[in-house]
């Protein structure tokens, strides 16, 4: 009897010696030259089984797979598709569509280099003139899981989580009291991931990526007749405004009109103490649109340029934003403007008249002056510079400019206020007929 199971054991031939036989015949030997072998080389049955087919060189018995991907590989490796979001191939069972299962010159079996196999499904990654740092290096798995993952893109962490892994600079500026809403969505709401052709990976090309969100300042550029010089340069918005966060608002780098008079500094003259209104707020937007604008000078409504200007409410939109309209309107007023000689309206005589009105710029500074009212030391009238010698009182004024002779005018006890110069001598001419 004993004599007899071994004759039978002898006969029965061994999975594991013919396994061995595999490695090391000359069909299959070069999987065991490799640099990277699978854990079970010249363990060939840990995955193949004997068949009955027979082997398509040797016509002996061949070895088919122990069982189908995934379940044949999660008998030694851990199941990968317990995740939210499974890798493609994983949730498919294909493991072998990114992993040699014998052996590789690559590591984790990989069959090629990874910025290769990576490519093979998701091309383009590379062909920008800048590309992300781990991009540029084939090192995709420095942000995605390569198997699956509970967020969304295979991330390893939530979206800024992982971009701080590597711009630890960027954290300090997350603490700052105004943050850009775009980043509510991630830093991938302005930035590609992997390349651009624009620099810092931006999204777009320059202000572009600003007005996928702001685009109503697009619409108000394309229509604009002046457009804010900084908004053509290099740097765009961000010569003004911080692209992650801001102390102030409207992620503005300096607050208010601190940052207009980094570039505008002739605006107000240190020696200049009376401030126009919105500059004592100190703002500069009440006036003009920081961006763009259908008027001259950045203006946000119509403003005469010249020194004589044919009176029209429509052309004093922007001083009407503040002003009371009345002070224009009307020859007598009590309560619509301090410039007057008992009721004569001073202002309306003149500014209101169809030929030759005076524009504010005739006595006026819009920014600051060193006299009450913003009125002027000198204006221009042509290339000859008109002085105004203005006096103020408490209950009235006075001036001699170039215009006509000295003039005083009170409130309370006016006198007769002299016509302009061009009226004067309209006036002469009806004498003399």
């Amino acid at each position: 009897m004993p004599i007899l199971l071994v004759l039978c054991h002898a006969l029965i031939p061994d999975p594991a010696a013919a396994a061995e036989s595999c490695s090391t015949a000359t069909c299959h030997a070069s999987l065991l030259k490799q640099k990277n072998v699978h854990a079970v080389a010249g363990s060939c049955d840990s995955c193949h089984q004997a068949s009955t087919t027979p082997h398509p060189q040797t016509g002996k018995k061949t070895f088919q797979l122990i069982q189908e991907p995934p379940a044949l590989c999660e008998m030694c490796h851990p199941p990968m598709v317990k995740k939210k979001h499974p890798h493609a191939p994983v949730e498919g069972g294909m493991c072998t569509t990114c992993h040699n299962p014998h052996s590789s010159p690559e590591p984790k079996l990989l069959p090629q280099p990874m910025k290769d196999l990576c490519l093979q499904c998701h091309p383009g990654k590379t062909d920008h003139k800048f590309v992300h740092g781990p991009t540029a290096t084939g090192d995709c798995t420095s942000c995605h899981s390569p198997h699956g993952a509970d967020l969304k893109a295979l991330l390893v962490k939530k979206n800024e989580e992982l971009c701080y892994l590597c711009h630890v600079d960027m954290q300090p500026e997350m603490k700052r009291k105004h943050i850009h809403p775009a980043l509510l969505g991630g830093c991938t709401s302005c930035h590609d991931p992997h390349g651009s052709p624009s620099k810092k990976l931006l999204a777009a090309e320059g202000e572009q990526v600003c007005f996928r969100c702001h685009a109503r300042v697009g619409e108000v550029l394309q229509k604009a007749k002046s457009i804010h010089p900084p908004l053509k340069s290099p740097k765009g918005c961000a010569s003004c405004h911080m692209p992650h966060s801001s102390d102030g608002p409207k992620l503005l780098l300096k607050m208010g009109k601190d940052l207009c008079l980094e570039c505008h500094p002739k605006v107000v003259a240190k020696e200049q103490t009376v401030l126009h209104g919105p500059i004592q707020k100190e703002t500069c937007t009440p006036c003009h649109d920081p961006h763009g604008s259908p008027n001259g000078k950045l203006l946000k409504g119509s403003f005469p340029d010249n020194f004589y200007s044919a009176y029209d409410d429509k052309q004093y939109g922007l001083c009407f934003a503040c002003h009371n309209r009345d002070l224009l309107r009307f020859p007598t007023t009590s309560y619509a403007t301090g410039f007057r000689d008992g009721d004569r309206n001073l202002h309306h005589l003149h500014v209101n008249k169809k030929d030759k009105g005076r524009s504010c710029q005739s006595c006026h500074l819009v920014h600051a002056s060193e006299a009450p009212k913003l009125i002027a030391d000198k204006v221009l009238f042509g290339k000859w510079k008109l002085p105004l010698r203005y006096v103020k009182t408490d209950t009235g004024g006075s001036c001699s400019p170039g215009c006509h002779k000295q003039f005083h005018y009170d409130r309370k006890t006016p006198g007769k206020a002299p016509e302009p110069a061009d009226v004067q001598s309209k006036e002469k001419k009806k004498t003399r007929k």
